[in-house]
């Protein structure tokens, strides 16, 4: 079976708290992804989806992760100097990077955003 073609869907940002078009599943108009297989799904129904060649710069010009170290905080971590492992992600909208996570390898503590 061939893949459907993508189609631009609405999705929201937090961060920002705007809404912005990404590419996205032709029937759920739920955003897609770029998974293991090397093969674009829709997040909510897993079916495969081809994006246009647009849809796929869209997707060059917000990929990427970045790593930093940082020191751990005194008030919910151990304070320790460069112990934590903050990963960065490019903001959909703004294509700044911004925190996505970390974990202290010293204490532990982890966080999420």
């Amino acid at each position: 079976m061939r893949p459907m073609n993508a189609a631009w869907v609405t999705d929201y940002d937090m961060a920002e708290d705007k809404c912005y078009k990404a590419p996205g599943c032709p029937t759920c108009r739920e955003p897609i992804a770029l998974y293991e297989d090397g093969k674009y799904r829709c997040l909510s129904c897993g079916k495969v989806v081809k994006p246009s060649e647009e849809m796929l710069k869209w997707f060059a010009d917000r990929e990427g992760r970045k790593t930093e170290i940082q020191d751990c905080p005194k008030i919910i971590g151990c304070g320790g100097k460069k112990c934590v492992e903050v990963v960065y992600r490019k903001n959909p909208i703004t294509l700044k990077w911004e925190a996505a996570g970390g974990m202290c390898k010293r204490c532990g503590m982890k966080f999420i955003v």
